[in-house]
């Protein structure tokens, strides 16, 4: 009896588990981001390119 308890809190915190980040990246009048990893070259103190990648979201 006790170990059915377990099993079901177990199974219930897993669901919930999943389920709150796909709730989380809805937005609440249908809006959505998109986003574009963009790469930018820049110089270092000495010279070195230093390539960086940016997210811009919109």
């Amino acid at each position: 009896m006790r170990h059915s308890f377990i099993a079901i809190a177990t199974a219930m915190t897993t669901a919930f588990a999943v389920t709150m980040p796909a709730e989380a990246g809805t937005y609440s009048y249908g809006y959505r981001q998109t986003c574009v990893v963009k790469t930018i070259k820049n110089y270092g103190a000495y010279g070195r390119v230093v390539m960086k990648k940016v997210r811009i979201c919109k």
